[in-house]
């Protein structure tokens, strides 16, 4: 599998998207509390960004599993996250109701994304299963470094504006992974 050119794309996509996420599952209320937001707040908010990703993640592979390319709903999801991560970024407590439902709807169309575009490049079912074994170790691994790394970053610079700066920096990696990714096969 690691011999296949389109194995690293969609290996750094899992692990992107993965990455984009545990780190605000892990860190967004604790950025929302220093914004000034109430812990109940805070919560909350999480798990309305949550309760989106379970909707996008059900309803975004109907359409593009149909679609021609995965290309557009990529680069749809992928905007949709930094949208999400401006807003923590740059207005946490304006409407961050609106922040969170952005957030959810980019990052549960990835996760989906990128589950879809492991079956839609794998040959065969065999393949299926390896290209599947491959990207999601390889990615949760990539992925479990993310918040470790937005905590140190925090540590290190006294704020959340780095962090979220090296998060919008993994979006952009996610984004162009995932359009390598979306290509169709060839062959």
């Amino acid at each position: 599998m690691l011999r296949a050119p389109a194995t690293w794309p969609v290996m750094a996509f899992m692990g992107l998207q993965s990455l984009t996420f545990y780190v605000l599952l892990a860190w967004l209320p604790t950025v929302f509390q220093a914004a000034g937001l109430p812990a109940d707040e805070a919560g909350y908010l999480l798990g309305l960004t949550n309760l989106v990703q379970i909707v996008a993640a059900l309803a975004v592979p109907l359409h593009a599993g149909r679609a021609r390319s995965q290309k557009p709903h990529v680069v749809v999801a992928a905007l949709l996250t930094v949208g999400g991560y401006l807003g923590v970024l740059l207005a946490p407590t304006t409407t961050p109701w609106l922040w969170m439902i952005a957030l959810g709807l980019g990052q549960g169309a990835s996760i989906a994304l990128a589950l879809l575009i492991i079956t839609l490049r794998a040959p065969d079912p065999a393949s299926v299963t390896a290209l599947s074994a491959v990207a999601q170790s390889s990615g949760y691994v990539l992925a479990a470094i993310g918040p470790l790394a937005f905590g140190l970053l925090h540590e290190l610079s006294g704020g959340w504006s780095v962090p979220l700066l090296a998060g919008l920096g993994a979006c952009a990696l996610q984004l162009v992974s995932g359009v390598l990714a979306a290509r169709p096969a060839t062959g």
